[in-house]
C-alpha cells in the first residue's frame, strides 16, 4: 500500500535545555486543580501517579523530565516497550550521557528507550551531553512533546504552549508557562486528548483505536463522539472555498480531511491566471494545513511567479482527489476567484535561528521586485546597541528572509531594520507591489544551546529518514543498521547546508522487526553534526519497527505531457527490472486499435515511470493505457491488468519558425532595420504586439536591447509580425540580429513552447526570395512563379544562356513584361514575352537547349524589402500542347527528315509511335 513499511515506533521528540524560566507554579497543595482529571486518566490507563491507589498524590510536586518521560510512555503507549529493553541495551542507550549515573533505576529503561527512539537528546554544555533527569520539565518543554508525537513541527519551543493551545479541539490554557507540577502537567495531558493530530484524528482516537472497552469510556466522559453520530465515514468530499491568501498563494477548503499525498500533488490543481495563462506548479506548491483540510498553494516555480492583481482567475481541481476516509469528488471542479490584494506587507515576526543567522517572517510571501532569491544586502540593517552588524547574505524563502552576518551575534536586544535603504527602486515588497515599510524590528537574542533531537522519521525499503529538530549540517555522517560498524550495514551521507532531513541509502533492503540504528559522526572536528548554534548532535541510538509490505503497488496518478509522453505515478518504489521493461504496458488509439510505439524512463524515485511515444499522439483522441505489469521491491505484483482510458486536448504549444533551411521561417531585411517573427499559429495579438515583449541584439546575443520610442510593431498576419528597429537600419546587410521573445500565448492560451522562459532566435538571416520554376505556356511566353508575393519586380532579372554553356550567352531575349499577378497561393506571377518562339521541348530557333537563370544583381523585391536572390538557376517546366515536330538525325543530306512527337507540359498519354528510317543504298 503507501507504506512499504510502517514505522510503528511512537515519534516524540524531546528538547531539554539547562537554560531555566521563571517559575509561575508554586509546589504546594494549593494548586491541585485536575485530580478529577488524574482519576480520569487512571481510569483510561494513561496514568498512575505516585499512589497506585489514589491518583491525587503527589500532584503538587514538581515533574522531573525523567518523570515528564514515564507520563508521555504511559499515554502514548510505550512503558510496556521500554520496560522490556534489557540491562546491556539500557547501558548502550545511556553510555553518551555524562550525568546517566544521576537518572533514578525506577526511570532508567523509559530513558533509555526514549534516547533510542529519539525521544531524548539531551543538553550540551561544551563537550558534555546530559540528561537532565531530575531537572524540573517546563510548559514549553511538555507542550513541544506533546505537538512533535501529535505530528506538528515545532520550530521553536518557546511558542508551543500557545501552538498546542490554538490546535483545533484542544483545551489547553495558552497561558501556562514556567516549570511545570505534575498537576498542571496532567491538565495538559487531558486538555490534549480532545486535539487532532497533523493526521486528522483526535489524540484519544488514536489511543482509543479499536478497544471497545476504551472507547465506551471516552464517548461516556464526552470525550469521542458515539458511534454513528460523526458522519465522516459516509459524508461525501467537497470543495467548501477557494480563494486568494494574496497574489502569490490560494487557499482552498474542503469539507473533509484529506490524504495528505493526494492533497499536496500539483497535478491536481491547475491555476491560471486572468482565467488564460496556466501556472506551472512545481513538486512543493501544494501544502496541506494542520487542520487537514486546507490545502495552500504557492506559485513557486520561479521568484516573480504570481496572479495579476485587481483580475479574474481560474482554479480546476481534479476529481481524483482523496479524502483520508477514501472518498473522492463527484467531478472536476472549476471555481472562478478574484485577485485583489490591497494590503500592505508586514513585518510578522524576528528570531534568531543561529549565532550568526536571523529570519524575518512576514505576513505573506515578498520578493525584491525582481526573480532572484538572493537579495541586495542593503536592504537589511541589524544592531546590538550602537554596534552595527554586517550583513554578508539576504536568502529570500517566499514569506521569509533569512539573513547571515559577518560576526556572531551578542546576547540581549538586537534591532533589524527592513528596507533600510528606502522604499526606492527594488525594495522588499508584496506581489501586489505594495512595499513594507521602512522600520526597526526588535528581538532579544538568547543563544539557544540546546541539542537537535533526531528521531527516525521514514525506514522504507532500503532507505531511512533523520529527522533533526533543529538545522544541521555534517559530512561523512555514518548510519549503520543492526549490527555498529559494519560496513555491509552502513551508510554514509553528507548535508552541506542546513537541513531538518538526512536520508540515508542502504545497498540492500532493510531487515523486518525491530531494527536499531546507530548514528556515528565522523572523526574529523570539522565534519561533525552541528546546527547553527554550534551545538554538535552527538553519536546516538535510534531504533524503530518495520513491518513486511505484502500489498502490491497501488497507481496514484497520470500526467499528461502535451501529447508527447505519459508520466504514471506509484505510491511506492517499484522493481526496476520490470518497470523499465515496455513489454510491462501498451498504449493504443481506441478507433482503429493502433498501437503507439513507445521508450520507458524511470524516475530516480522509483515511483514512477513515462512512456515517451516515438512520435505525437493526435489531439482530441481517446487512447487506452494498460498497464500489464508492475512490482514492487519487495515482490509483490499485480495480479490484474490496469486500464485507463484517456482522451487527448489541444496540446499542441505554439513555436517559432525560425529554421534558416526554410521558406516560411524568421528573417531580416537588415540594410532596412527590419525583422520579420513568425509564428507556427495565430497568437494572441494583444501580446504578438506589445513591443515590450521583443528585445533586440545585433552583436551576437551579447547585449539585447528594449524597443525604442522610434520602432515599430506591425502585424503582417495573424501569426507574422514585421518588427522596426530604427537603430538597426542602414546597417551592414550582412548583419544577423537575435530576437528574445517574452512568453506570448496563442489563441487558446497556450504560452510559446509550453514555457514560462523567453524565447531566442538567433542568427536572423535574409528571406528565401527566389524563382520557384519558369513555365513555357505559349511558345513565346514564359510564366515566371516567384516563391514569395513580390513588392517589385523586374524582367531585367532574367537571362538566358546555352546548355552547352552556361556561360554563352542565348539569343533569346525579353521583349516586355506582358502581365504581373498574384496567385491562389499569394505568390508572384510574372509573364514575359520573348524575342523568338521557343520549341515545345525548350530549344531555340537554333535547336539549343537554354538555360535560365537569375542576374548576378538582381533589383526584384519581396513585399519585405528583401532582394531576389542571385545566379540562381530556374528549372523550365513545358506546358504548350504536344505537334509534331522535324529532326535529322543523320548526316547525310539525301536522307528525309524523320518526323518524330514532342510532347509538352504535364500531359499524361499512352501512344505508340513508328519511326521509319530510310538508308541510302551503300
Amino acid at each position: 500500500m503507501r507504506n512499504l513499511r510502517k514505522l510503528t515506533a511512537a515519534v516524540l521528540v524531546v528538547v531539554l535545555v539547562l537554560t531555566s524560566m521563571t517559575t509561575v507554579f508554586a509546589a504546594d497543595s494549593a494548586n491541585v486543580a485536575n485530580a478529577d482529571k488524574a482519576a480520569t486518566l487512571k481510569d483510561l490507563g494513561l496514568y498512575s501517579g505516585q499512589d497506585a491507589n489514589d491518583p491525587k498524590v503527589g500532584l503538587e510536586n514538581a515533574l522531573t523530565t525523567q518523570d515528564s518521560l514515564i507520563f508521555l510512555a504511559k499515554l502514548f503507549g510505550y512503558n510496556e516497550a521500554a520496560n522490556k529493553l534489557s540491562a546491556d541495551q539500557v547501558a548502550e542507550a545511556l553510555a553518551k550521557f555524562d550525568d546517566a549515573a544521576s537518572i533514578s533505576d525506577y526511570a532508567k529503561n523509559v530513558v533509555a528507550y526514549s534516547t533510542a527512539n529519539g525521544i531524548l537528546s539531551g543538553s550540551a554544555n561544551k563537550d558534555e551531553l546530559f540528561v537532565g533527569a531530575k531537572d524540573t520539565v517546563t510548559a514549553a518543554r511538555f507542550a513541544t512533546f506533546m505537538l512533535r508525537q501529535m505530528g506538528y513541527t515545532v520550530p521553536d519551543f518557546r511558542e508551543s504552549v500557545a501552538k498546542l493551545a490554538e490546535t483545533k479541539g484542544s483545551k489547553i490554557d495558552a497561558t501556562i508557562t514556567g516549570d511545570l507540577t505534575r498537576d498542571a502537567a496532567v491538565g495538559i495531558m487531558y486538555g490534549a486528548l480532545t486535539a487532532e493530530k497533523a493526521s486528522g484524528k483526535t489524540v484519544i482516537a488514536d489511543i482509543v483505536g479499536d478497544n471497545n472497552n476504551l472507547k465506551a469510556k471516552a464517548e461516556k466522559l464526552g470525550l469521542i463522539a458515539h458511534s454513528g453520530t460523526s458522519g465522516g465515514g459516509s459524508e461525501e468530499l467537497r470543495v467548501v472555498s477557494v480563494n486568494t491568501l494574496n497574489n502569490k498563494q490560494l487557499e482552498i477548503k474542503f469539507n473533509l480531511p484529506l490524504d495528505k499525498s493526494s492533497a499536496q500533488e500539483e497535478a491536481y490543481y491547475t491555476v491560471k491566471d486572468k482565467g488564460i495563462d496556466e501556472k506551472i506548479l512545481t513538486d512543493y506548491s501544494c501544502k496541506l494545513s494542520d487542520d487537514m483540510k486546507t490545502v495552500v498553494v504557492t506559485l513557486d516555480s520561479t521568484v516573480d511567479d504570481c496572479l495579476t492583481n485587481s483580475s479574474t482567475a481560474k482554479v480546476m481541481i481534479s476529481k481524483d482527489i482523496m479524502a483520508a476516509n477514501g472518498k473522492k469528488l463527484n467531478a472536476d471542479k472549476e471555481f472562478e476567484i478574484q485577485v485583489q490584494d490591497g494590503i500592505l506587507p508586514t513585518v510578522k515576526e524576528i528570531t534568531a535561528t543561529g549565532e550568526k543567522n536571523i529570519k524575518i517572517t512576514f505576513s505573506e510571501p515578498v520578493y525584491e521586485g525582481n526573480n532572484t532569491t538572493t537579495l541586495s544586502n542593503n536592504l537589511f540593517a541589524v544592531k546590538s546597541g550602537t554596534y552595527s552588524y554586517y550583513v554578508q547574505k539576504a536568502e529570500l524563502n517566499l514569506d521569509e528572509i533569512n539573513l547571515e552576518l559577518g560576526t556572531k551575534l551578542i546576547e540581549g536586544p538586537v534591532t533589524v531594520t527592513v528596507n533600510d535603504a528606502g522604499l526606492q527602486g527594488n525594495a522588499i515588497q508584496d506581489y501586489a507591489g505594495y512595499k513594507v515599510f521602512k522600520g526597526e524590528h526588535t528581538f532579544n537574542y538568547v543563544k539557544d544551546n540546546s541539542v537537535s533531537v533526531v528521531s527516525v522519521k521514514t525506514a522504507i525499503g532500503n532507505k531511512v529518514v533523520l529527522s533533526f529538530s533543529k538545522p544541521v549540517k555534517g559530512s561523512n555522517i555514518k548510519l549503520y543498521h543492526s549490527v555498529k560498524n559494519n560496513e555491509d550495514y552502513k551508510s554514509e551521507a553528507t548535508s552541506a547546508d542546513y537541513a531538518n532531513e538526512i536520508t540515508f541509502p542502504f545497498n540492500n533492503l532493510l531487515q523486518n522487526g525491530s531494527l536499531y540504528l546507530y548514528l556515528v559522526n565522523s572523526g574529523i572536528e570539522g565534519e561533525k553534526i552541528v546546527d547553527a548554534y554550534g551545538i554538535k548532535v552527538p553519536d546516538q541510538v535510534l531504533t524503530c519497527t518495520v513491518e513486511d509490505d505484502t500489498a502490491a503497488p497501488v497507481v496514484r496518478h497520470y500526467i499528461m505531457n502535451n501529447n508527447e509522453s505519459i508520466k504514471i505515478e506509484f505510491d511506492e518504489e517499484l522493481d526496476r527490472e520490470v518497470a523499465q521493461n515496455p513489454d510491462s504496458y501498451s498504449v493504443k488509439r481506441l478507433s482503429d486499435n493502433e498501437e503507439v510505439p513507445f521508450s520507458v524512463v524511470m524516475d530516480d524515485s522509483m515511483k514512477s515511470v513515462e512512456l515517451k511515444y516515438n512520435y505525437k499522439l493526435d489531439d482530441n483522441t481517446e487512447y487506452q493505457l494498460l498497464i500489464k505489469n508492475y512490482m514492487d521491491i519487495f515482490g509483490n505484483a499485480n495480479v490484474s491488468d490496469y486500464e485507463h482510458a484517456f482522451t487527448t486536448g489541444d496540446n499542441t504549444y505554439p513555436i517559432v519558425l525560425d529554421s534558416q533551411q526554410s521558406d516560411e521561417s524568421c528573417y531580416a531585411v537588415a540594410e532596412k532595420g527590419r525583422i520579420f517573427i513568425i509564428y507556427s499559429e495565430p497568437m494572441n495579438e494583444s501580446q504578438m504586439l506589445d513591443k515590450s515583449n521583443y528585445q533586440v541584439s545585433i552583436d551576437g546575443g551579447d547585449t539585447y536591447n528594449d524597443l525604442g520610442n522610434y520602432d515599430t510593431i506591425i502585424k503582417v498576419s495573424e501569426s507574422k509580425v514585421q518588427i522596426y528597429v530604427k537603430n538597426f537600419e542602414c546597417n551592414n546587410d550582412s548583419i544577423a540580429p537575435f530576437v528574445k521573445i517574452a512568453p506570448i500565448m496563442d489563441l487558446a492560451g497556450k504560452r510559446l513552447y509550453g514555457s514560462v522562459d523567453s524565447h531566442i532566435v538567433e542568427g536572423i538571416g535574409p528571406e528565401n526570395v527566389y524563382i520557384e520554376e519558369a513555365q513555357l505556356v505559349v511558345k513565346n511566353k514564359i510564366k515566371f512563379v516567384f516563391n514569395k508575393k513580390m513588392g517589385s519586380t523586374s524582367e531585367n532579372d532574367i537571362e538566358f544562356s546555352t546548355y552547352a554553356n552556361a556561360t554563352t550567352s542565348s539569343s533569346i531575349r525579353v521583349l516586355s513584361c506582358e502581365s504581373t499577378a498574384v496567385n491562389s497561393d499569394g505568390k508572384t506571377e510574372m509573364v514575359l514575352i520573348l524575342n523568338q518562339d521557343l520549341s515545345p521541348d525548350g530549344r531555340d530557333e537554333a535547336g539549343n537547349e537554354i538555360f535560365i537563370s537569375t542576374i548576378n544583381d538582381p533589383s526584384s523585391e519581396s513585399e519585405s524589402g528583401t532582394r531576389l536572390e542571385p545566379n540562381r538557376p530556374i528549372p523550365l517546366n513545358v506546358m504548350t500542347p504536344p505537334e509534331t515536330a522535324k529532326r535529322y538525325y543523320d548526316i547525310d543530306e539525301s536522307t528525309g527528315a524523320v518526323p518524330k512527337v514532342v510532347a509538352g507540359g504535364n500531359i499524361k498519354f499512352k501512344c505508340e509511335v513508328a519511326f521509319l528510317r530510310t538508308k541510302k543504298a551503300s
